[in-house]
């Protein structure tokens, strides 16, 4: 399995009962045709949510965990925008990057508050996925260099 079927089969065990994993969404803005994909969408309260999974080794997060959660954040207020979805939340799962991303000073931090995406830590509920999510993103990490 490699790490990106790891990660996205992890995101399941984050994802609140009712929601369905991998939900597209058909945009289309100004003659653009093109799809957006959240990691979960519950049809009844239309609500989507992103899963930015991340293991932060220091206190503020990498250059590359920032940018995947701006656009985690700005695929979410695009699709609030459209009137697609009713709510937004983003999922983290580095204390690291959830203390970053609460932070004032922020046009990210301000952009998120002003469309209400709340940004909320969660942890996986077992321990075996845990360690699973933990290496496939330290390979990688190492793939990468």
């Amino acid at each position: 399995m490699s790490n990106t079927d790891i990660l996205r089969s992890s995101e399941a065990d984050l994802l609140p009962p009712g929601f369905i994993q991998h939900y597209v969404f058909a945009i289309e803005v100004d003659g653009y045709k093109g799809e957006a994909e959240v990691d979960g969408y519950h049809p009844s309260s239309r609500e989507a949510i992103e899963i930015c999974q991340s293991e932060s080794m220091g206190e503020s997060p990498k250059p590359g965990q920032k940018r995947k959660l701006a656009s985690d954040v700005l695929k979410l207020v695009l699709l609030k925008q459209l009137g697609m979805i009713s709510r937004g939340r983003v999922f983290v799962t580095s204390p690291a990057m959830y203390t970053w991303c609460q932070q004032s000073g922020s046009w990210l931090n301000a952009a998120r508050r002003h469309y209400c995406i709340d940004i909320i830590l969660k942890a996986h509920s077992r321990k075996v996925m845990r360690k699973k999510v933990r290496n496939a993103l330290l390979r990688a990490r190492k793939e990468m260099r």
